[in-house]
């Protein structure tokens, strides 16, 4: 099915425009430019409204994002709107599609009744059957933002960085076959026809690989027969227990459709890694990123900027760019640029103990320039080089 669009007039100065592609639904209303999105399911996805950004979580959660200019700086900020006036959004949406629901061809009808059926009731059981299903998902990288999570396991199995507070509410767990499987069932009945938009599948939670590797052959045979029509796979690792594996099981790994992993290296500094609770050695780095590579696997290589401020600013800054030289990178590998953001009272109090200043926003934004030119300039052609601002994250 390609994209079909529908252009009424309902007004001398007021169009809306319909459009029905393979994978989601748009209503767009001029001369305000206003835009809604839906899945095929008839679910909210996310509103353009008099300027504003504003996006619905599958657990039916409701955000606005904006931009916020602070000394010279823009910032991307994320909030909570109330369900009231996310209703009244979403009803304005509803109300154009109603107006010309007559005007629109019949291969349109099928879907706006799913849209016009979806009101703020249904969406709120629909979150709730999704908290059924999923425990709430953490964080995923950028590039996987659409992607359709697979949860695996649970928890992350290492789960004692200072800095991290994303699984705390959950002991690390494997699911056995019978759980993977029963997942499996429930995430497909949920996304319905959904599931369209979602272009990837990511192995979830914090370090679905750490399963032995016959074990995740299985997992992902599974995946093959049960979502065919999305072939790439994506996860995050960790130096821990990547190392347990060789260039072989990554190569078969890769041939089941694992596209790329994403490694938190967080800094190429020892003395900040011990400090964050996060030891690990440069030589188990590199043979884990070597071992990805010649088996065929992409790398996603994250780096944390402003952890432990300007008193590791420039070491942090320093071994870090040693390392990158020393990874081995090429078109299609990816660093992200985290900047960092407090999610657990254990770093701050880690940072008072060793009498360290904690870093404004300004500071780490400051920083995260610096660290983004610097690498920018010593990467391969065609390995990206990107910001990681955890905080836009929504699923």
């Amino acid at each position: 099915m390609s994209a079909n669009i529908q252009r009424i007039i309902i007004d001398k100065d007021q169009v809306v425009t319909v459009t029905l592609k393979p994978h989601a639904l748009n209503i767009f209303e001029e001369p305000q430019n206003n835009l809604w999105t839906f899945d095929l399911e008839g679910r909210l996805i996310g509103m353009y409204v008099n300027g504003i950004n504003y996006r619905r979580t599958l657990d039916n959660h409701f955000f606005k994002k904006t931009r916020r200019r602070f000394n010279g700086e823009t910032y991307r900020e994320v909030n909570p709107i109330s369900m009231d006036e996310a209703k009244r959004l979403l009803e304005k949406g509803q109300t154009f599609l109603k107006r010309v629901e007559s005007e629109l061809p019949v291969s349109f009808q099928f879907y706006v009744r799913k849209v016009l059926d979806m009101d703020v009731t249904r969406l709120t059981e629909s979150g709730e059957r999704f908290s059924r299903i999923y425990l709430p998902i953490s964080i995923l990288p950028p590039d996987q933002y659409m992607a359709l999570v697979l949860q695996i396991t649970e928890g992350c199995n290492y789960n004692q960085c200072t800095f991290c507070n994303f699984y705390r509410d959950r002991p690390f767990h494997i699911k056995t076959v019978e759980e993977v499987e029963h997942h499996f069932k429930d995430v497909k009945s949920f996304f319905g026809e959904g599931i369209k938009l979602r272009k990837s599948i990511f192995l979830a939670d914090a370090n679905a690989l750490v399963i032995p590797q016959k074990k995740l052959v299985t997992f992902l045979d599974l995946i093959r027969c049960k979502f065919p029509d999305i072939p790439r796979l994506y996860s995050f690792i960790d130096v821990f227990t990547g190392t347990k594996k060789s260039t072989e099981d990554f190569s078969t790994l890769a041939n089941l459709g694992l596209e790329r992993v994403y490694l938190g290296v967080e800094s190429g500094n020892s003395e900040l890694l011990d400090f964050l609770h996060k030891p690990q050695l440069t030589d188990d780095i590199l043979e884990l990123s070597n071992h990805l590579k010649m088996g065929g696997v992409r790398l996603g290589i994250i780096f944390l900027v402003g952890a432990g401020g300007e008193f590791f600013r420039q070491k942090h800054l320093e071994d870090s760019l040693k390392l990158v030289k020393r990874l081995p990178l090429d078109s299609g590998d990816i660093i992200y640029i985290s900047e960092f953001y407090e999610t657990n009272p254990q770093y701050r109090s880690t940072m008072e103990t060793r009498g360290i200043e904690v870093p404004t926003r300004l500071d780490i934004r400051t920083m995260s320039t610096e660290f983004k030119a610097a690498v920018k300039q010593m990467v391969p052609k065609g390995v990206s080089v990107s910001i990681y601002d955890i905080q836009q994250f929504i699923y």
